[in-house]
């Protein structure tokens, strides 16, 4: 898709790590508001985006989040982009769920919460978005918010590495970085692992 739009999280001043691949997330779903933000009309999108999330509509509210982590069309505000962001990861939308965890992980509008940004990354993992996984990834080789395990790290890596998209070659490069450290014993558990996953 041209122009894939790349969601930073610019919160607390300067630009954080790439959050997620918006151009994933706005391919289908609440629709004028897409158009709206595609165009760089930000305030369009919130007008249409609004109504729907305040009804309930997952991708709305995870896309309504989106504009108030980033300032656009609407004041920047972490507190509503968490409010938005929860309310789409609760009813088990991938990219909210992703993005609670991001918020959880760096403490963007909430305290600091490693093992809540896990339980969340890993939620969104498992619905196949690879940006958690590679985010998972790293909380189990860190040990942040569950304890540090090589094998899950490079599991995670592993499968988000094996996805389409741009995240996976991220991810390809933390396996790697990753299996040059580990044991033959710890490279043949994460194998074990993977194929327990179907991987």
């Amino acid at each position: 898709m041209a122009g894939i739009l790349l969601f930073v999280m610019m919160l607390l001043g300067g630009a954080g790590p790439v959050l997620a691949d918006v151009g994933a997330a706005i391919g289908a779903g609440p629709g004028a508001g897409i158009e709206a933000y595609k165009r760089g009309d930000y305030a369009a999108a919130w007008a249409a985006w609004g109504p729907l999330a305040s009804n309930g509509d997952a991708q709305a509210q995870y896309y309504l989040g989106h504009l108030y982590a980033k300032g656009e069309g609407v004041d920047r505000d972490p507190v509503q982009a968490l409010h938005w962001f929860r309310a789409a990861a609760e009813q088990g939308e991938s990219y909210g769920q992703f993005a609670l965890g991001y918020v959880y992980e760096h403490g963007l509008g909430a305290a600091p919460d490693p093992a809540a940004a896990v339980r969340w990354y890993r939620d969104a993992a498992i619905q196949g978005n690879l940006a958690a996984g590679n985010n998972l990834g790293l909380m189990y080789e860190q040990g942040r918010g569950v304890a540090r395990d090589v094998v899950r790290a490079y599991a995670w890596y592993a499968r988000a590495a094996a996805g389409p998209g741009l995240e996976p070659g991220r991810a390809a490069r933390n396996q790697v970085r990753l299996a040059a450290k580990m044991t033959p014993g710890e490279r043949a558990a994460a194998k074990r692992l993977l194929a327990e996953w179907g991987y």
